[in-house]
């Protein structure tokens, strides 16, 4: 997540919008661009303060009959998710981090459709509704997608020289707990795959893989399996969770 609307000149911003869209929505749009704090562990190392876009939100879905669900869907995904994933192509996270964005994802959707205590819904139902899916999922597409523009690129470029250094023999080490950075989410994306000899642990495996992300149409089955693996596991929680 990202206070990316902080770089932004919202006066000039909001001065452009006032020609665009009405007054009902622009007034939501002004909302949305307020920064709020949010506690969430990002790659399971330490709790920071991450800003978001949404927690004044609230008066607003509750107030806002005017628009329809559909508009508020539309700003929430421009305005709202598109900072709460900036740069998600390079997050490690662990379960627990992916589990708590998930619920947090979900959390924001309610208030958006006007889902509150006491209905109770369904995670699945709930991202039908809202024609979304896990937040978890959308960054492992991402993480996959931007692995495979990297593989695909020369070799000299910076993000190639750090793959291929990081798996460079360095003497022998002290066997500790293995820390979640990409390079072992990436594999662990890969250790899911059933009948797989794909994995990402040694300079040959980096090797292989590059010549897989050089025929696109074996590199987008590859990352079409992994997606549905992903899903696969969620699937069963959906149906019996109730957030």
């Amino acid at each position: 997540m990202s206070a990316a609307f902080d770089t932004i000149d919202r006066a000039t911003l909001l001065n452009i919008l006032e020609t665009i869209i009405e007054e009902d929505e622009l007034r939501l749009v002004c909302f949305l661009l307020s920064n709020t704090c949010l506690n969430i562990r990002i790659g399971g190392t330490k709790e920071e303060k991450k800003f978001t876009t949404l927690a004044k939100l609230q008066n607003v879905w509750v107030r806002g009959d005017k628009l329809k669900k559909k508009t508020k869907l539309k700003l929430y995904r421009a305005l709202v998710k598109s900072v709460l994933t900036y740069n998600c192509s390079t997050w490690a996270l662990i379960q627990a981090g992916e589990k708590k964005l998930d619920a947090f994802h979900r959390k924001q959707l309610k208030w958006v459709v006007g889902i509150r205590y006491p209905v109770k819904i369904t995670n699945k139902a709930l991202y039908k509704q809202c024609n979304e899916r896990p937040l978890s999922l959308y960054v492992l597409e991402n993480r996959w997608r931007l692995f495979g523009h990297i593989l695909r690129r020369d070799r000299e470029i910076p993000a190639n020289k750090a793959m291929e250094g990081f798996f460079v023999p360095q003497g022998d080490k002290y066997r500790v707990r293995p820390i979640t950075i990409l390079p072992v989410v990436l594999n662990n994306d890969l250790s899911r795959l059933e009948s797989s000899t794909y994995c990402l642990k040694t300079f040959k495996d980096i090797e292989n893989l590059k010549k897989i992300a050089e025929q696109r149409d074996q590199w987008r089955i590859l990352c079409t399996r992994v997606q549905k693996e992903a899903e696969a596991l969620q699937s069963d929680d959906y149906d019996a969770e109730r957030r």
